[in-house]
């Protein structure tokens, strides 16, 4: 918009509220102070928010960052493992000479490293939401 254009309307609205007399004026001073004090509101309110939960401080973002890279080569340790579980399991298909008892320790193994590899990923997790007091990554 132009601002002959802007003034045109400011001058026009005026000019309403001036037909309208006295309370015309008390309507529009009231109407603008109540946009203003939600303004001023809003940015209170923004300031107490900013404060009240801050971004992560670099120490955070550090410590996060280790357990990421402790997590990644966890879980490279644990594919190797069962890579080589997987090899072991064909080996045992291709020779059905086995015996059964290598076979049930093949199994037993497996389910261990399934419960490994679950573990790690729950105590991790409690370790990221574990209070800083207690040792934990602190979340500020």
């Amino acid at each position: 918009m132009e601002k002959s254009t802007i003034v045109n309307q400011v001058v026009s609205t005026l000019e309403a509220v001036k037909s309208y007399g006295l309370p015309g004026f008390w309507i529009l001073v009231v109407s603008v102070l109540i946009v203003l004090v939600l303004v001023i509101a809003a940015l209170v309110y923004q300031r107490i928010a900013i404060k009240r939960f801050p971004t992560p401080s670099k120490v955070t973002q550090e410590n996060f960052e280790a357990t990421a890279a402790y997590l990644r080569k966890r879980a490279l340790e644990v594919k190797k493992q069962d890579e080589g579980l997987k090899k072991r399991e064909l080996e045992v298909k291709d020779e059905p000479q086995r015996p059964q008892q290598q076979r049930q320790v093949l199994k037993r193994s497996q389910r261990t490293l399934k419960g490994s590899v679950s573990h790690t990923m729950l105590s991790s997790k409690a370790d990221l939401q574990r209070k800083p007091e207690d040792g934990g990554v602190k979340n500020s």
